[in-house]
């Protein structure tokens, strides 16, 4: 009987992935692995030849598994199991288990384990015999059972356990459903079975209401036992499993919180137990609630926790706190959405303290914006994505409230430091003295030695592109076969869009000039003013004649534009976004990289050889307005008047930097110029501006890419399922699919993936924010060779036929798809 239950429980293992990899240095268990193999599941035994079994198991894994959905792997080894991650590296059979599932890999896996949750009633003759010895014999074990005492529900339901008759009344599968409505007599040894093993009389008859009674109990059951206080007195008569019952009961919830095929029915249940009992209500003002989440509600005292150590300090504890499991995570977007951004604010408190314990290293400008370039522009990402996150948000509690606010305070007080350093290294020594890339003659340097040299070239000029996002975009480009350098460039100063424009034209360096007309300082190149872009159109025409050309991004993406051997490409929607629509700039900003790399794979199909990507300048978003973050303008005669800065004659004062043209680097027939320290503006409450020096207003990037010579990346295959099938019926609004990436790379590699759900030419879903989805493209991110689960977000309003496609961003290559329908309860 055990060796049937041990079976079944790395069945289970096996059914919730595509493989299983078990570690067994005794070789116990070897008769029962060798069992597992039929029609659909390979077993692979290394306790015979390691290194044979491996290559086997890997031509089977590569070759034979991505032709055959219903394929699976055992792979069986006679070692310990590793848990210390710097040793999983040297594990040869890691690339399966990151596939599939690890035996053993929990409490519940271990052999005395087994045999309490296959024979809980025989708790104490069983904890005699592994005080003896190590591994009972099989034999030993089934003699506790003795006689059968519930035939006809082992026979009818096919089961071998009192976990799989629990487990067969809660979810009965199409055969066993079939035998409870046929077969009537069955309820009588049902009786038997809740009496004697959970200590509980049965109240019903029919099978649908002796289902909902059981789930009732066995979740209820679950909470009141890892329950550490008293419970209300208003739940003192609800029905209850005596407590020697909790390895059963535990053992039975967890694999139905682990079975993808019941993941939405037990999420369901524990809904309508929770809200028929009023228990987020009676618990509203505990903090502990015990270590396992049954129901949703319970989910906030480990967030509560989480929030405590972190604003502590206890940075360690707090992480351990972000990497529990919970099938929460998944289905409430409530507690999605909480750990998500409890994610983000962790990694910036992380990253704010080894920057801080870094930044005395960097004290001259050149190291600061180097600094800058290599690491402290991650602090930027981080901090965007945590304010996407929050603004995607429809309420914030208190405890959520204090973890944003948290993480903000420490990234405003790290960058402000940092710029008040850059500023008096600014004044110090002057933008003229930095040694880096300038934009006045990235043309010059970069641009025109590819074109000349016969490459068809495209020249993104790009609105507002910020270093950090930059740096996001090279990524996805070297993984959609583009080889890619980025390194910081100088914008050029102020950093007003007509001025920083015109700066990344040809021969800006020598012809550039900022001029007064109409009491307004004016860019003017070759003694031509270039401050709208048909101007700067009419002036590279003159220069390049018909080798060159312009377009908007959407005209590349319609086909509308001049395929001449240099291309100038405009893009302004990052900059759009934070002037026009500032409180909704973090959800918008993803789209322009998305569209970026779609016009480079289309360009690139187009025979185009060499791109780069310039941007005018950076910007500042803060959505956090601190009451210091206001000043006004001195009294002057001012040719430019900007949020942030001015130029002419006139005042200043403390809250400025005065800088000359000269120590800016550029010619002007204006030569006192004023920026406001800090992120300080003149109009209370602006969120998004450029106008400034800062770190994230004057580094701007310079990115150069082209494509692979020869394709470095092997084809993968996309599997895309729905509790492991190609079809089916949701229930709720944030199902949770299922994603697998086959490939034949050893390093797990990282794929993007686009997700849509699409009736007719409407989406009507998009994947839930969560930790494998990009906060800024909203690709979902997946390793080759591993599966991996996550929401899909339907539109509220939309039900009925929809297809969930898996496709490649850059090109748009559907590479799998799900025919899905709306059933909602």
């Amino acid at each position: 009987m055990i060796k049937e239950y041990i079976h079944q429980h790395f069945q289970k293992k096996l059914d919730s992935g595509y493989g299983l990899v078990i570690y067994d240095p005794t070789l116990f268990y070897k008769e029962i692995v060798q069992g597992l193999e039929n029609d659909d599941v390979k077993v692979f035994d290394a306790s015979e030849n390691v290194v044979t079994a491996r290559e086997n198991a890997l031509e089977y894994w590569v070759n034979v598994m991505p032709k055959n959905k219903h394929a699976k792997i055992v792979v069986y080894v006679p070692f310990e199991v590793k848990r210390d991650q710097d040793d999983l590296t040297f594990d040869p059979f890691i690339i399966f288990s990151s596939g599939g599932c690890v035996f053993p890999d929990q409490a519940a896996d271990e052999y005395k384990q087994l045999c309490l949750a296959a024979l809980p009633e025989k708790e104490t003759k069983i904890e005699e015999f592994f005080r003896d010895e190590k591994y009972p014999s099989f034999d030993a074990i089934d003699a506790l059972q003795g006689g059968n005492n519930y035939p006809k529900l082992k026979s009818g339901l096919n089961a071998s356990s009192n976990a799989e008759i629990l487990i067969a009344m809660l979810i009965p599968s199409t055969a066993q459903k079939e035998f409870l409505q046929a077969d009537k007599t069955w309820i009588k040894e049902l009786k038997t079975f809740t009496k004697s093993v959970l200590g509980i009389t049965l109240q019903n008859q029919k099978f649908e209401s002796v289902s909902q009674e059981l789930w009732n109990l066995v979740l209820y059951s679950e909470f009141v036992h890892d329950l550490p206080i008293e419970l209300p007195k208003q739940l003192k008569d609800v029905p209850l499993a005596q407590p020697n019952t909790m390895v059963l009961i535990q053992q039975v919830c967890t694999q139905l919180r682990k079975t993808k095929d019941v993941e939405e029915i037990y999420v369901n249940q524990a809904q309508r137990v929770s809200e028929e009992l009023s228990l987020p209500k009676l618990f509203a003002q505990e903090t502990d609630l015990g270590r396992i989440n049954t129901f949703a509600f319970e989910d906030t005292t480990f967030f509560n926790e989480f929030k405590d150590k972190l604003v502590s300090g206890d940075l360690k504890k707090a992480e351990s706190l972000l990497n529990h499991e919970s099938i929460w995570s998944t289905y409430d977007d409530d507690r999605r959405s909480s750990w998500l951004i409890g994610q983000k604010a962790h990694l910036i408190k992380k990253l704010v303290e080894k920057l801080t314990v870094d930044a005395k290293k960097y004290t001259d400008l050149n190291s600061i914006v180097n600094w800058y370039a290599a690491e402290v522009h991650q602090l930027d990402t981080l901090h965007r994505e945590l304010d996407k996150s929050y603004a995607e948000l429809i309420s914030a509690s208190p405890i959520l409230k204090e973890v944003h606010k948290y993480a903000v305070d420490a990234y405003l007080i790290f960058v402000e430091d940092l710029q008040k350093t850059f500023l008096d290294q600014v004044k110090g020594q002057g933008l003229s003295t930095l040694s880096i890339q300038r934009n006045i003659d990235l043309f010059d340097k970069r641009v025109e030695p590819l074109f000349k040299s016969g490459k068809k070239t495209v020249y993104f000029l790009a609105d507002a592109m910020r270093y950090e996002l930059a740096s996001q975009l090279k990524e996805r480009l070297e993984r959609n076969q583009f080889d890619t350098e980025l390194e910081p460039a100088l914008a050029f100063s102020p950093t007003v869009t007509k001025y920083a424009m015109a700066a990344l034209m040809p021969k800006a360096s020598s012809n550039l000039s900022l001029k007064i007309k109409n009491e307004k300082l004016e860019p003017y190149l070759s003694d031509v003013e270039s401050s709208t872009r048909e101007s700067r159109i009419k002036y590279t025409s003159q220069i390049l004649g018909d080798k060159a050309s312009w377009a908007w991004d959407k005209d590349i993406l319609t086909d509308k534009y001049d395929k001449t051997d240099l291309l100038f490409v405009t893009t302004t929607e990052i900059d759009q976004a934070g002037e026009n629509s500032p409180d909704n700039a973090q959800l918008l900003i993803e789209q322009a990289l998305m569209k970026i790399l779609k016009i480079s794979s289309k360009l690139k199909d187009e025979g185009y050889e060499e791109f780069v990507l310039a941007a005018d300048h950076g910007f500042v978003l803060l959505n956090e307005f601190k009451a210091g973050n206001n000043s006004t303008k001195p009294v002057g005669d001012w040719y430019l008047q900007k949020t942030r800065c001015l130029a002419g004659k006139g005042a200043t004062n403390n809250d400025h930097i005065e800088l000359s043209a000269v120590e800016l680097g550029i010619n002007s027939e204006v030569d006192q110029f004023l920026f406001l320290k800090n992120y300080a503006t003149y109009e209370r409450g602006k969120q998004f501006f450029h106008e400034g020096i800062s770190l994230q207003e004057i580094i701007t990037p310079c990115l150069t890419y082209r494509p692979q010579k020869v394709s470095q990346k092997e084809d993968i295959q996309i599997n895309l399922t729905y509790k492991g099938k190609s079809s089916g019926s949701i229930t709720t609004l944030r199902p949770s699919l299922e994603l697998a990436a086959f490939g034949e790379s050893l390093f797990g590699e990282i794929n993007d993936v686009q997700i849509e759900a699409v009736s007719g030419d409407k989406v009507v879903g998009t994947p839930a924010p969560s930790e494998s989805v990009n906060s800024t493209t909203g690709y979902v991110e997946i390793a080759e060779n591993t599966t991996m689960k996550f929401s899909l977000a339907m539109e509220e309003d939309f039900e009925g036929e929809f297809t969930v496609y898996a496709k490649s961003p850059a090109t748009g290559l559907i590479l799998s798809e799900l025919k899905l329908t709306t059933n909602y309860m």
